[in-house]
């Protein structure tokens, strides 16, 4: 018996087991209402509901539909893992696992700046006036990009090969002296791997189908409702165009933003709101800087 008590008293653990009792048990009596340390893991309605909120990430009534619902072995499996949960988290807790732990440090960063968020107090809608003021300002993230109006006819290199120039400009000759119109235009050609007509399209969706070189061809060209225009090639192949439209980039009238524009408004309130309520807390706290970094912030 001696011996095995020698044996373990020369084991580091039992020293570390120890003081973690001690630790314990003299936290507990300086906290005695600190249930992050209790010993008692209470299994009652609310804190199985908070539970399955947090699995869920949703915190509405349906969890407590969901606890209701729950089968008898279900019912079981989820008390099961809160007890394991709860327990594993406490131990965690009582040996001081959180200090010094830059993860759980953000973790409760990005609780406190939560519940700053909650701190914004409702207040009077935007006016015309506020609105359009912020509109002016912001005009040029709100501006509306180019767009293009366009049919074509493809050819594809894959299957055309080497006549495939000399089929295009024959086919262009064609389309002009038919007047072939705009929903006309699947009568000729090839399939494309994508659409075939393109209605008020910007340069960089018309890139994304055709590539960069004839996005930036057929905004240069000048419309015309008759005239087929080309050959202009792609990654694809060969594409005889009818552009029937180009539209300059453009600023909409205020009321076709105005609910992009109140969204924008509300979204830097609540930050406001939300910096200010960190800076009176931040005034509450002494800063001392070293030297090396005074007067730097």
């Amino acid at each position: 018996m001696k011996k095995w008590v020698r044996s373990i008293s020369r084991e580091p653990i039992t020293y570390f087991l120890i003081l973690g009792s001690v630790l314990y048990f003299l936290h507990a009596w300086l906290n005695p209402e600190d249930k992050t340390n209790s010993r008692v893991i209470n299994v009652d309605r609310d804190s199985l509901v908070q539970f399955i909120q947090f699995r869920t990430q949703s915190f509405d009534d349906k969890a407590s539909k969901k606890l209701d619902s729950l089968s008898p072995d279900g019912l079981a499996n989820i008390i099961n893992q809160y007890i394991r949960e709860e327990a594993l988290y406490r131990q965690a807790m009582e040996y001081g696992l959180s200090q010094n732990d830059y993860v759980i440090k953000r973790r409760m960063v990005q609780k406190m700046e939560f519940l700053a968020e909650g701190t914004t107090t409702p207040s009077t809608p935007f006016t015309n006036i506020e609105l359009q003021a912020f509109y002016e300002e912001h005009l040029e993230d709100y501006k509306l990009p180019p767009t293009v109006t366009f049919t074509h006819v493809f050819f594809s290199e894959e299957h055309h090969g080497n006549v495939i120039d000399q089929l295009a400009q024959k086919t262009l000759e064609m389309l002009n002296k038919n007047r072939v119109r705009f929903d006309q235009a699947p009568n000729y050609g090839d399939r494309f791997p994508f659409r075939l007509n393109y209605v008020r399209r910007t340069q960089q969706e018309i890139a994304s189908h055709f590539g960069e070189a004839m996005a930036q061809t057929v905004f240069k060209l000048l419309p015309h409702k008759k005239v087929w225009q080309g050959p202009i090639s792609s990654e694809f192949g060969k594409h005889l165009v009818l552009l029937t439209r180009v539209e300059a980039a453009r600023s909409p009238p205020l009321r076709d933003v105005r609910d992009q524009l109140v969204k924008e408004l509300e979204r830097l309130r609540e930050l406001d709101s939300k910096q200010k309520t960190i800076d009176e807390l931040i005034d509450g706290f002494e800063i001392k800087s070293s030297p090396e970094f005074q007067g730097r912030f």
